[in-house]
């Protein structure tokens, strides 16, 4: 029981955020193609995806490079919504590439990217796009020595548990996510993290910040030494953003395909130094 409690709490802490790519108030804006490097991935992230059919959303799964792909017909557009869930796709099949998803942005549609450690040019070009720079070091993950999840047993800190949300009732709602210590104090309830981080375009006024490192996060490759400063440090490192653009169309770029999976939905968290579980 106490593990599905803490199962909801991560769903609640981050569908908002998540959700907040799409357009709920439209019933008829629920067509949303799923590109996925991988089949297994409709498995092992299938609460993230039962929740957004439960709300109405009608999800259809595709490989990334599926020669047949497509996002119009005869000059329609065929979904309201788009799904990148292939961080390691170097080219999409059919006829989709950057400047289709850019304009398929431009024209309205709504879009999700999820990259991870593995992520491809591609990838980052289609986040470049939108307003956001991934760490230009292939090997590098977010670290953080202070706020990562106690489960993370390896040492290296990159399993981070992040609770340093945007201060907005319109992105995230106006409910609080709360989690009970054991004498009733109330904490925010965070989010696991585990992936590469991004910083916005200054020139992109659109984009921001949603859910942050905190200030003693960096950016670096785990497996070696820093030899120099990194590039990217602190609360500036973005974990979860998103863009509202000026034709309401909406889009989430997160540098951690696990955000959404069925196994940090169900872990437990518990931030280090804190007594909240």
């Amino acid at each position: 029981m106490a593990k599905l409690l803490l199962c909801l709490i991560l769903l609640t802490a981050l569908l908002p955020f998540i959700s907040f790519a799409f357009s709920p108030e439209e019933p008829t804006d629920r067509r949303v193609l799923v590109l996925l490097d991988d089949f297994a991935i409709k498995s092992s992230h299938s609460l993230f995806f039962g929740s957004l059919k439960s709300r109405g959303f009608q999800l259809e799964f595709k490989l990334a490079d599926d020669p047949n792909i497509g996002l119009q017909r005869y000059g329609q557009y065929l979904y309201d919504a788009l799904v990148l869930f292939c961080p390691s796709v170097d080219r999409f099949g059919g006829s989709i590439n950057v400047a289709s998803i850019v304009e398929f942005v431009d024209s309205g549609h709504d879009l999700i990217i999820a990259a991870d450690t593995n992520a491809s040019d591609l990838i980052r070009e289609i986040a470049t796009e939108c307003g956001v720079d991934f760490d230009e070091d292939a090997t590098a993950m977010v670290i953080d020595h202070t706020s990562y999840a106690v489960s993370n047993t390896d040492g290296d800190h990159t399993l981070i548990a992040s609770d340093d949300f945007i201060k907005s009732d319109v992105i995230l709602g106006s409910k609080k996510i709360e989690a009970s210590a054991r004498f009733g104090n109330i904490f925010n309830a965070p989010v696991l993290f585990q992936g590469i981080g991004h910083s916005l375009n200054p020139a992109n006024s659109l984009v921001l910040k949603v859910l942050s490192a905190s200030p003693s996060a960096y950016s670096a490759n785990p497996k070696s030494k820093l030899s120099s400063s990194p590039v990217l440090t602190g609360s500036s490192i973005s974990l979860v953003s998103v863009v509202q653009a000026r034709n309401n169309a909406r889009v989430m770029i997160t540098g951690s395909l696990s955000l959404f999976s069925n196994r940090f939905f169900r872990s437990g968290v518990q931030k280090a130094g804190s007594s909240t579980k």
